[in-house]
């Protein structure tokens, strides 16, 4: 007898759900920090191409989610919402958030270290400039953030930091090597990225050293640098997070 093929009900998916699944990436990768204000209904209908009725549906969505503040009528508009600081429920949620926290890590460490052994052989003048302006405004606002800590300026660095490894990936010239980079870190950084609370003094000195890599063509270094930089970062998190 020849056996069924496992296939799975098909899903129609409503055009509000893809606003919401579009909006929320830009909120992950940090496009929109806290306190900046999206563009206006009409113009993210244009931008998106869709409806003024779907960006509302998707809008709501995101307001229920405390992802953005929603004023109507003149001077109104949509306020991004700095994330909340929530304590785990229990022990049980806990174990849960750093279990999925360790298979996000691990993809990351698949995918972000091949994409930057790709950068080093692949990248041009005009990526190195703008990866190393990028990581001067990172230093730049470390120095800021020791003299006056801010949680504004913890974002920023987020934000910064989140280019700054799109950058990298981009670099590949793979554009599903880019698609996974955007993906995992979008998934890492929504539940998660309220953790910290300010920034380590030396947030940004493997960056440096993986940026020098990929700036000398030694994308086995830099994947080294990448995988070393990406444990850092999970140990640091997963501390955290078990502790608040």
């Amino acid at each position: 007898m020849t056996p069924s093929p496992h296939l799975e009900p098909v899903r129609q998916i409503a055009a509000h759900e893809l606003v919401v699944d579009e909006l929320r990436r830009s909120l992950d990768q940090g496009q929109f920090r806290p306190g900046d204000r999206l563009p206006s209904e009409r113009e993210l209908a244009d931008i998106l191409h869709v409806s003024r009725t779907t960006v509302r549906s998707a809008v709501a969505v995101l307001e229920a989610e405390h992802r953005l503040s929603v004023r109507r009528g003149r001077g109104g508009g949509f306020t991004v919402l700095a994330p909340a600081h929530d304590h785990p429920a229990s022990e049980q949620q806990a174990e849960v958030g750093l279990r999925d926290l360790r298979d996000l890590f691990d993809l990351r460490l698949v995918v972000e270290t091949g994409a930057v052994q790709l950068a080093a052989a692949r990248r041009t003048t005009d990526d190195l400039t703008d990866l190393a302006n990028l990581l001067g405004r990172m230093q730049q606002v470390i120095r800021e953030e020791r003299r006056r800590p801010s949680t504004a300026l913890v974002y920023e660095f987020q934000a910064l930091d989140n280019r700054f490894h799109l950058g990298l990936a981009r670099c590949s010239r793979n554009a599903h090597l880019i698609a996974q980079v955007e993906a995992v870190r979008g998934a890492m950084w929504g539940p998660v990225g309220s953790v910290f609370r300010d920034l380590e003094p030396n947030a940004n000195d493997l960056h440096s050293d993986i940026l020098a890599a990929v700036r000398g063509g030694d994308g086995e270094n830099a994947s080294a640098l990448m995988a070393e930089h990406i444990d850092s970062t999970h140990r640091t998190l997963a501390s955290w997070l078990a502790n608040s």
